[in-house]
């Protein structure tokens, strides 16, 4: 999908979309669906299941920015406002698992640098009102990273408690990712002044390159890794320790904001998806041989 289709999606939808006086946006639900590439119905049910014992993993999002189960039932009629589009386009363009899309992921970056209020405020043509009006209120930003985060604890016991401890496996791990994401947002915070980005790269290869990497097959995520490390290990050597699939692994990550670097991994990337058959070229370098020599010399 082109920037050409997205503003004739805003175009279609112009009319399901308001800017008030004070320049507060919101959207129907209906249009806020056509912004991230899903059925509406999909949202309508995720907003109502809020009031649900185990709501849906985004109404679980949305709830732990501070909205209340109330306010997203509100929204099925009255519109969304803007904070929350973009909450809900961020969900479908990174967080909803095999729900992502790429519409989402572009309209997302089609607001990223200067928010989804003034995006919409510039498709609909709102212009600041005249000096001679009254300042209005700075508008309103959500919650720091600390009351986010003892808000996503306080839902967790809530959900523990009604199902008794027994949490649905998904939900449970979406709880532990966004954690970490909460906790990360936090150390970012605290390093003021530092433009490092540091990606894995099947992160990279998703978020930057917009690829669908697959959990099975020759090309699959697992064999993507072992492939720059295996042709490109001037890339990098650096390891953290993340959350992955439920569990704490060590990952290679790479310095994406270092041009060569981010020009290094697209080329290894495009050249993994271009291959034929992967698997064979790095058997056929010892990539396997040599993890399994390493256990050897471990045990």
């Amino acid at each position: 999908m082109s920037q050409i289709e997205v503003a004739q999606i805003i175009e279609q939808i112009s009319q399901e979309i308001e800017v008030d006086a004070s320049g507060k946006a919101k959207a129907s639900l209906r249009a806020t669906a056509r912004l991230a590439g899903v059925d509406d119905e999909s949202i309508r049910k995720a907003l109502k299941s809020s009031a649900d014992p185990a709501p849906s993993k985004l109404a679980v999002v949305l709830m732990a920015q501070g909205f209340s189960s109330a306010d997203l039932n509100l929204w099925r009629t009255d519109g969304i406002p803007d904070i929350a589009i973009a909450i809900i386009l961020e969900y479908y363009a990174f967080n909803a698992g095999r729900y992502c899309n790429p519409q989402a992921r572009l309209v997302c970056r089609s607001f990223n640098t200067i928010g989804i209020r003034a995006w919409i405020q510039e498709k609909l043509g709102w212009t600041k009102p005249s000096p001679q009006q009254p300042e209005q209120p700075p508008a309103p930003a959500l919650p720091p990273v600390e009351q986010r985060l003892q808000t996503l604890v306080e839902a967790m016991k809530t959900l523990a408690d009604l199902t008794g401890g027994r949490l649905n496996p998904y939900i449970e791990q979406h709880f532990k990712d966004y954690a970490a994401n909460l906790l990360a947002e936090h150390n970012r915070q605290a390093l003021c002044g530092t433009q490092e980005k540091w990606m894995g790269v099947v992160n990279f290869a998703e978020i930057e390159l917009g690829k669908k990497v697959p959990l099975h097959g020759s090309h699959y995520r697992g064999h993507l890794g072992t492939w720059v490390r295996t042709f490109y290990p001037h890339l990098g050597d650096r390891q953290e320790t993340r959350l992955v699939n439920g569990t704490q692994q060590s990952v290679y990550i790479y310095a994406c904001h270092d041009p060569a670097i981010a020009d290094g991994l697209k080329a290894a990337v495009e050249e993994f998806f271009a291959h034929p058959n992967p698997t064979a070229a790095l058997r056929q370098a010892g990539a396997f041989t040599n993890k399994k020599t390493m256990r050897l010399v471990k045990n």
